[in-house]
């Protein structure tokens, strides 16, 4: 038997740990457990029936309360598709700007009636179409009631037309131009053109009035075409309205009271002046009840036209007077200037 000192063994053990290279196999193992190794480190176990969710990227929610019940809206989402009842507003939250509002057209203004005063319309003034016409409010539609009472109310104005006078803030003017006031060469027409005007030259500013002259129908100096009729203030674009209204009347056509009258009514004035040269078509029972029954306060003034003097008569038109808190004055239109 071969005996190997300890001397021997030391240095080739030592040879075999140093200078020795070590089997493939050996090597593979090493490198596997190291790869391993790293592996269990890095790598959790994931719990079954659990799903991890993915990585999301934060943002601002807006959110709406309807019904009891919340509704989202995430960033980016458009603001039409979101379920709220009450939307945020996009360009309060740097979204698209709203739309803007689709502008309504303009009005092309008031227009007033030219010619014989029948048909037609003629373009205001242009101050008149930039700014309106002045205090034509205050009208009351329909007819019944006691109406609104203007800025006139706190001024009173007394104003006459062939020596009947009204008092008031508030007056319209209902005139006959039916054929028959183009005779006597044109007189009734043109004299009563003339009264109307100047009773208006007595009123102020504050004071409210309209014209109506008629034959078989109303024809108002009606500034809005389309609307009801109104009353205008007295200030000097009133008046030169109305001067322009009048000088464009003609005599013509038949006669027709009631219409005229009830319009005037409608509008609630303090004082009608009603002036006619017809006798005939009298105003019926009927027609008289109704105007009485519609006036409520309103007083109406009577001027009656007659050729020759008066013959005492009780003519509707006196009685139209009494019923309604008026005055009546009869002219004799053979007296009457030529002009």
């Amino acid at each position: 038997m071969t005996t190997i000192s300890t001397r021997e063994e030391i240095p080739r053990a030592a040879g075999l740990a140093t200078g020795a290279s070590l089997p493939s196999w050996l090597m593979s193992l090493v490198v596997h457990l190291s790869a391993l190794t790293v592996l269990s480190i890095y790598l959790q176990p994931t719990p079954r029936g659990i799903d991890i969710e993915p990585t999301r990227t934060g943002g601002i929610v807006l959110a709406s309360a309807s019904g009891g019940a919340m509704n989202y809206l995430e960033e980016g989402e458009e603001a039409g598709t979101s379920n709220a009842s009450t939307a945020a507003s996009p360009a309060a939250f740097g979204g698209s700007a709203l739309p803007e509002l689709t502008e309504q057209p303009l009005n092309s203004g008031p227009q007033l009636p030219t010619g014989d005063g029948s048909t037609g319309f003629g373009a205001l003034p242009g101050d008149l179409q930039r700014n309106g016409l002045p205090g034509a409010t205050g009208m009351t539609q329909g007819s019944g009631g006691t109406g609104k009472r203007g800025i006139g109310d706190s001024s009173q104005a007394e104003t006459s037309v062939f020596g009947v006078s009204g008092r008031g803030s508030r007056f319209v003017y209902v005139f006959d131009r039916s054929a028959s006031m183009s005779g006597y060469e044109g007189r009734p027409l043109s004299a009563a053109k003339r009264e109307l005007l100047a009773s208006l030259q007595s009123l102020e500013r504050v004071h409210q009035f309209q014209v109506i002259f008629y034959n078989d129908r109303p024809h108002l100096m009606n500034l809005n075409p389309g609307q009801q009729p109104q009353l205008v203030f007295a200030d000097d674009q009133g008046k030169r309205l109305a001067s322009t209204f009048v000088g464009g009347v003609v005599a013509d056509g038949g006669t027709r009271h009631i219409d005229a009258l009830l319009m005037a009514i409608q509008m609630r004035p303090d004082v009608i002046f009603f002036l006619t040269d017809a006798d005939e078509p009298r105003l019926s029972a009927v027609e008289l009840r109704k105007i009485r029954d519609r006036s409520r306060g309103v007083s109406i003034n009577t001027i009656e036209f007659g050729s020759g003097p008066s013959s005492g008569r009780y003519t509707f038109l006196r009685q139209l007077a009494d019923e309604n808190n008026g005055k009546h004055a009869y002219v004799d239109v053979t007296s009457l200037p030529l002009q």
